[in-house]
């Protein structure tokens, strides 16, 4: 298929070729769009900005105010913990990092328990990573070479999940140069995008 048909939510539909990412739809519909756009619906898969329309579908973009956008920052902000945890304690592994109704949260196994210096260290060092502006990026892997990868990187409980959880080809996302997560997403564009957030507590479990 050369051509795709995609239909926005005031029933217009574009033809594009095939493979167009979702950011140049938004990016034809206006540049303010584009400016505010954070993912999009493609059917009914929320997708980052970089996913490819390969088919006819309908396309709907996520803005900074959409009724997702709160899960999504949610979700990004997950990843740049544990960004800046791995950046602050090489030797963590990091296990899961969803949304929550209320925040965020990510699974760690450290050599001690978080102390609340450590946390206001965290949130710094995660407010650098979000001023330098790094890009989130999907990668597709092989399944055998997604878990060489965390298996060399010290990873036990990420290699656990793959295994469990992958088929032959695994979605990880980069924040460009300091992290990589085994993760479907969506994500925000860039750390950029993520300036509301606090690292309040610490819990340990066994």
């Amino acid at each position: 298929m050369d051509q795709v048909t995609v239909t926005l939510p005031d029933g217009s539909t574009r033809q594009l070729p095939a493979g167009t990412p979702v950011r140049a739809v938004a990016e034809g519909i206006s540049p303010r769009l584009a400016r505010a756009a954070l993912a999009a619906t493609v059917g009914d898969r929320m997708v980052d900005l970089s996913h490819p329309v390969e088919e006819d579908a309908p396309v709907r973009i996520v803005t900074r105010d959409g009724p997702e956008a709160l899960e999504l920052y949610r979700h990004s902000t997950a990843h740049l913990l544990a960004a800046a945890v791995t950046a602050l304690f090489p030797e963590a592994q990091c296990g899961i990092g969803p949304p929550t109704e209320d925040g965020f949260f990510y699974d760690f196994v450290v050599d001690r328990p978080f102390v609340p210096e450590d946390l206001e260290a965290i949130e710094a060092k995660m407010r650098e990573i979000a001023r330098q502006d790094l890009a989130y990026e999907r990668k597709m892997m092989p399944k055998e070479e997604a878990k060489r990868y965390f298996a060399d990187r010290g990873e036990p409980l990420k290699v656990e999940l793959i295994e469990e959880k992958g088929g032959p080809v695994v979605s990880c996302y980069t924040i460009d140069g300091v992290f990589m997560d085994f993760c479907t997403g969506p994500h925000v564009p860039s750390s950029g995008a993520l300036k509301a957030f606090r690292v309040l507590t610490s819990s340990n479990a066994y």
